[in-house]
């Protein structure tokens, strides 16, 4: 199955931290986020693919690592849900679509068994969401209805996977495809999944997703390290995350920051904060 990443953005919400990368590129427990996904999808069955890039594209690119069957489109201007027309030559009846800010076992095989009605034009992955930040759903039992705006409460979310026919693909052409899938009165269904779900989304939400990733693989460490990290036996750091390059000198206490690589500290105490080549700003 051919499937679709996008990481095309403006950076803004993940400001300070997609100044200096692209949210697709920020590292999780030393990894960057886009080649976990790629992992993932592969371990799926999904070998050929579509990234797109705007803000920062060449850094999405170089984090993808080796990257044979994808195909990358530079966006000179985001165009939203729209660039997935630009995949149909490459695929003939269904399209993946996934989020390239967000990690998650994406139930592909359930996704499937819903996509199997000739009559459905899509399936979207969904979770519960009782933070009221997200977008809502509104379904009737497994039938998508429409999105709605954030609201206090338990409810559904879009966890940032979707089946898409061809048919359905052809005719997205509005910046949101859920707008499209209204106006057009495309059929979709939902999967709902469970377990770990990884957003980077925004600077305290990126942090919280490196320990998250660490749980969800098993491993429990103090620190989420790159490469190239080097820590003085004489300084103190719990519970940050450290990028590659980051180098913490005799002296250094860290608590609850993220360093953005290529710095090197020393004598100097951090709390809760975000260290950077751009400044020193609050995490929380």
């Amino acid at each position: 199955m051919t499937f679709f990443i996008l990481a095309a953005g403006y950076g803004k919400r993940a400001e300070p931290l997609s100044r200096i990368r692209p949210k697709p590129a920020f590292p999780l427990d030393g990894t960057p986020l886009v080649r976990r996904l790629l992992r993932h999808l592969r371990a799926l069955g999904c070998r050929k693919g579509l990234i797109n890039l705007h803000h920062l594209g060449d850094q999405v690119v170089a984090a993808a690592g080796p990257a044979a069957g994808i195909r990358f489109i530079q966006e000179e201007e985001p165009s939203g849900s729209r660039v997935l027309r630009r995949a149909l030559p490459f695929f003939s009846e269904w399209l993946l679509v996934v989020n390239g800010d967000t990690l998650f076992e994406v139930p592909l095989a359930e996704m499937a068994r819903r996509a199997a009605d000739p009559q459905v034009d899509g399936v979207l992955a969904v979770r519960g969401d009782a933070s009221g930040r997200y977008a809502r759903l509104l379904c009737s039992g497994d039938e998508f209805l429409e999105s709605a705006a954030p609201r206090a409460g338990p409810g559904l979310m879009y966890a940032g996977a979707a089946l898409f026919r061809r048919r359905a693909v052809s005719r997205i052409d509005d910046g949101s495809f859920f707008s499209s899938i209204r106006r057009h009165r495309l059929r979709f269904k939902v999967v709902a999944c469970a377990g770990a779900w990884l957003d980077v989304g925004t600077p305290a939400s990126y942090f919280q997703a490196n320990w998250d990733c660490m749980a969800w693989r098993g491993r429990g460490r103090e620190n989420a390290l790159c490469r190239r990290v080097a820590i003085s036996s004489r300084a103190h750091v719990e519970h940050s995350v450290l990028w590659e390059g980051t180098r913490i000198g005799p002296g250094a206490r860290l608590s609850q920051c993220i360093v953005t690589g290529d710095l090197e500290l020393k004598d100097a105490s951090y709390c809760g904060q975000i260290v950077s080549r751009l400044g020193v700003f609050p995490l929380f």
